[in-house]
């Protein structure tokens, strides 16, 4: 099947047969330049060098950008902007060449973001030539938007740090960038002044750069009707454009000139020039677009040729995958049966156990329902050791009631005197029998028998020590006794149980929103 790449190449072939062996060659070296990179950035991203990686970005960025391939170029800046976090030169230079990109393209929002960042890092690292850069490029934004005045502004600020910095090359471009402004501005004179600094300054400079100081001054001279100056320096330009084979400015040139032999009437020349000029614009444009379908082959056959790395990439990893879950399968299949095993052995030795813990179990009920039956037999040898005690007080207060019942019917008839002398008698065996505290010694001690921890709990959590009566009282509370029984039992009345309820409960921790009663029930 004919392959749509082949397709192209043949058309490529077909429309530019007649290339030259030079094109060629540049082609095959910005080919192989691309290609080190690439291999270059693989090796980094391999070894994980951040700072490789970032540096070979920069380079990839540069190489677009000279191959005025602007979205390849912005696309590797950005990608070191995000590797590279430090501030530094490299941040100002990768700012700068986003800005002139942008102004290029004529987005001059983003170009003048671009500037400004520069020119705010550049000045928090005192780096003078990216301030005086970053300048001279927003004086260029200003210009392009019509803004002379700001334009200005910026260009003689760039111009002073360049002088202070003794930069040749940075005084002479901004001396045309100024002559420029004042161009536009029509104002010849100061704008002819710029260009002979610049003229004056470009001796050592790059020879385009020279070049087009020297076309703007004979542009000055064509303008002010200096035409015979104006062709002498439109010719010096020309000569030095041939020299290096600078299409672009060879074209300007014969413009220049055709409009200069044209202001002056000489409309032959004017031709002849206005011929050189097509016919270098044609020979121009034709370069230009030999080089921008070799750099498109060239972007797409690198593009192609990762698109088959990470095919390849992708196969290994499908392979790799396929091999893991294979050796997955087989560990799961052995691990398996391993523990199928291992369960069954298992299960064996915990129906042996299951059998030993149930016979445990059966001997442990078997001494809990002995126990139950000891304690059950001790329960029952209290409470009948209690009925008896209880058995005894009743006799022992029925007797005396039979006594002071006997004696009184016996009183009934005899002496006032006498009967005076009995009745304190009475009272006497009555209050002896009511001050003998060996029932409530024995209640208590029957008390402690059902609640053991409760004196003991009782004590340790009271704010100060708790008198007899006062955990006599907490015991019939216990019991859940109303307070009539137990004015009662104590012989005081409903009042004073009241208070002595109060007085207990200051001394123990509890809210005055609790119920104390509940809270010695769940004590």
């Amino acid at each position: 099947m004919f392959k749509l790449k082949h397709f192209i190449f043949l058309i490529y072939a077909l429309g530019f047969l007649g290339h030259s062996q030079t094109d060629q060659q540049n082609s095959k070296e910005s080919y192989n330049k691309l290609h080190e990179l690439k291999q270059n950035l693989q090796h980094a991203t391999d070894s994980e060098n951040t700072n490789e990686i970032a540096q070979t970005y920069l380079k990839l960025g540069d190489f677009f950008n000279e191959l005025d391939l602007y979205s390849e170029a912005i696309k590797n800046y950005q990608i070191f902007q995000d590797f590279h976090k430090t501030k530094d030169t490299s941040i100002v230079y990768v700012e700068n060449a986003l800005t002139q990109i942008n102004l290029d393209l004529k987005k001059f929002k983003d170009a003048k973001k671009h500037a400004y960042k520069s020119l705010n890092i550049s000045t928090e690292i005192n780096y003078y030539k990216g301030i005086a850069n970053a300048h001279a490029l927003l004086g260029s934004i200003c210009e392009k938007q019509g803004f002379y005045k700001n334009a200005l502004k910026h260009q003689k600020t760039s111009l002073s740090s360049f002088q202070i910095l003794k930069d040749s090359t940075g005084v002479a471009i901004t001396n045309d960038n100024i002559g420029s402004i004042y161009e536009d501005l029509e104002d010849f004179d100061s704008a002819y002044n710029y260009f002979k600094k610049a003229r004056l300054y470009s001796k050592n400079c790059n020879t385009n750069i020279q070049i087009n100081i020297i076309n703007n001054l004979g542009d000055i001279n064509s303008k002010t009707g200096n035409f015979e100056k104006a062709i002498n320096y439109t010719n010096q330009a020309l000569k030095l454009a041939k020299r290096i084979g600078n299409n672009s400015q060879i074209e300007s040139a014969y413009k220049d000139l055709a409009r200069t032999y044209s202001e002056i009437g000489n409309y032959e020349q004017a031709y002849k020039y206005l011929n050189h000029q097509s016919i270098v614009k044609e020979q121009d444009l034709k370069q230009k677009n030999i080089e921008v379908v070799s750099t498109m082959e060239i972007l797409y056959a690198v593009k192609e040729k990762e698109a088959e790395l990470q095919l390849l990439n992708k196969q290994k990893q499908i392979t790799e995958v396929r091999q893991y879950i294979i050796l997955i399968c087989t560990t799961s299949i052995i691990l398996a049966l391993i523990l199928a095993f291992m369960y069954w052995k298992k299960r064996k030795k915990h129906e042996q156990h299951i059998l030993e813990y149930q016979q445990q179990l059966l001997q442990v009920d078997l001494d809990k329902k002995t126990e139950q039956k000891a304690a059950l037999q001790r329960e029952i040898e209290i409470k009948v050791s209690s009925l008896t005690n209880y058995s005894l007080n009743i006799a022992h207060k029925n007797k005396i009631l039979y006594d002071i019942s006997k004696t009184l019917s016996k009183l009934k008839d005899r002496n006032i005197h006498l009967i005076k002398s009995k009745l304190k008698d009475i009272i006497k065996d009555i209050d002896t029998d009511l001050a003998n505290h060996n029932e409530w010694t024995e209640l208590m001690g029957y008390f402690s028998l059902i609640h053991p921890d409760f004196f003991k709990n009782l004590n340790q959590i009271t704010s100060s020590p708790l008198s007899s009566s006062e955990i006599r009282l907490s015991m019939l509370l216990r019991l859940n006794l109303s307070s009539k029984e137990i004015a009662n039992i104590i012989h005081i009345t409903t009042d004073s149980v009241r208070i002595a309820r109060y007085r207990l409960r200051k001394k123990l921790p509890i809210n005055s929103k609790d119920d104390l009663l509940t809270f010695l029930l769940n004590l």
